[in-house]
């Protein structure tokens, strides 16, 4: 008779414990969300904004279910044209992409392993956190051929995790459907180095859903 008194005390006490660690656990995960939020929401309101213009995605499939796929001009790069220090870049590397308003679009002007300290920065100029896909040297064709008609050039391709751009249902198959519409992205960069859409736009004019 004590054992079973035992157990059903036991069971007592160790409903309400269960109930309690569940809404902890509910009430963490609501934390978390809204620590998210706040964060994003921070970001959009004090990042820095910058207007990027985008590349074709190759092979064309510019959408994925809702998502709307996303390469920029400043996604690829290479050392002839761009300053790049501390090659060669590992597949995965984080860097730093230091950007230069041009007059319509921000270009990459450099590229660093490690952030550029404030004085290292032109004023006026972002820098991007990113980080590498991929990174090799490429023949180029010399213009007026010395010994040999051909140099290395290194190119890196880099994801800046505004790659994709969520677009409500349906609304997709109008972007899917023109491919000679150019897309641009306004991005804000904020004091991290790191980046989020805030806009994006067709032919310089903002899409918008209801």
């Amino acid at each position: 008779m004590r054992s079973d008194g035992t157990q059903k005390g036991a069971r007592k006490v160790g409903a309400p414990l269960f109930i309690t660690r569940y809404w902890l656990a509910v009430l963490l995960q609501l934390l978390v969300i809204g620590a998210i939020i706040a964060v994003h929401s921070y970001s959009l309101a004090t990042g820095r904004p910058v207007l990027l213009k985008t590349a074709p995605v190759d092979p064309w499939d510019p959408m994925r279910g809702q998502y709307l796929n996303l390469s920029y001009e400043i996604s690829r790069l290479a050392e002839d044209k761009v300053r790049m220090d501390g090659l060669p870049y590992a597949s995965g590397q984080q860097v730093w992409v230091t950007l230069h308003k041009g007059e319509t679009y921000w270009d990459a002007v450099a590229v660093s392993p490690t952030r550029p300290a404030g004085n290292q920065v032109a004023a006026g100029d972002v820098v991007i956190g990113g980080r590498v896909m991929w990174s090799y040297p490429e023949p180029v064709p010399v213009p007026q051929p010395p010994s040999k008609p051909t140099t290395e050039v290194t190119q890196a391709f880099i994801r800046y995790g505004i790659e994709q751009f969520y677009v409500p249902e349906g609304e997709g198959q109008k972007i899917e459907a023109n491919r000679t519409v150019q897309l641009s992205v306004e991005a804000v960069v904020d004091a991290r180095g790191r980046a989020l859409v805030r806009r994006v736009f067709a032919d310089g004019k903002e899409l918008r859903w209801r």
